[in-house]
């Protein structure tokens, strides 16, 4: 019996359709990203949670990262720290498609996650332990390990943790968003003088990424566009269309004066309003 195939779509590019083992052999020559799609007999989905590309994958998964580590040029150097705890002092890679990061200490790791080198559907592995765990599946990299680390840490181990530079306010109104293939539409739901916080309907985009956005006027401020780069995505295991709405994070790169200006006063009145509250 002939091997079951399967469409990817890449970049709105329907290519294939190949066998399961072709479609490793495509992502390892780079032909195709793990952040593509496939055609699983009923709906797109991203090949990092393609059911049987992760069993074919796991199947040829070395037990160790390579003895030789490539760090690109185009991902900053990234510093350790003095760990608190001898076992903090391990060390540790991540690993993006055919990228390997490393070695790190846990809290290089960490301040790697907030400068934004690596992200939270990367993977990562410790010395001692088998297989590879994405970062945003890692207890030791969660939300709340994070708070309970700054609520105990020393002011160097704190100092690790980058800090936005402009204050974020919350807000509601419509955004849309184009990467020069598709204008998804979202939400909003987080503004400061420096970028933005959205919930798009859009699951292809990517860290790194440009995109076109329009926000909408809300009272107080005009409606204004503005080119920016995606700084963050929020990990959700659960994506299975490219359509479903995810939340980014957004730096401005090139806005007008003016409305830089506006955008400033804005947050200014913000502030202002909550401290008279």
């Amino acid at each position: 019996m002939s091997a079951k195939l399967h469409p990817v779509s890449r970049n709105g590019e329907t290519l294939g359709p190949w066998s399961v083992e072709q479609i490793a052999e495509q992502l390892a020559s780079g032909g195709v990203a793990i952040t593509d799609f496939v055609w699983d007999s009923a709906e797109w989905v991203p090949l990092m949670e393609f059911a049987e590309l992760k069993a074919h994958l796991q199947s040829k998964r070395p037990k160790a990262p390579p003895q030789t580590v490539v760090e690109p040029t185009a991902t900053p150097s990234i510093a350790t720290a003095p760990s608190m705890k001898p076992e903090d002092a391990l060390i540790w890679y991540v690993s993006r498609g055919q990228q390997k990061f490393g070695p790190f200490n846990y809290f290089g790791v960490l301040k790697a996650l907030q400068d934004k080198s690596v992200f939270e559907f990367d993977y990562v592995w410790k010395e001692g332990t088998e297989n590879w765990v994405r970062l945003a599946e890692h207890e030791l990299f969660s939300q709340e390990k994070v708070r309970e680390l700054l609520a105990d840490a020393t002011p160097t181990l704190a100092a690790i943790f980058a800090k936005r530079q402009h204050e974020r306010f919350k807000i509601q109104t419509e955004v849309l968003v184009n990467d020069n293939m598709t204008m998804s539409p979202g939400q909003l739901v987080e503004i400061g003088a420096g970028g933005a916080g959205l919930i798009v309907k859009n699951a292809k985009l990517m860290p790194g990424q440009l995109v076109n956005i329009h926000i909408a006027s809300t009272d107080g401020l005009p409606a204004f566009n503005a080119i920016g780069e995606i700084v963050s995505k929020k990990f959700e295991r659960a994506v299975r269309n490219t359509r479903a709405p995810i939340q980014y994070g957004i730096r401005y790169v090139k806005v007008d004066r003016v409305v830089e200006q506006r955008v400033k006063d804005y947050c200014q009145s913000l502030r202002s309003a909550r401290q008279t509250a």
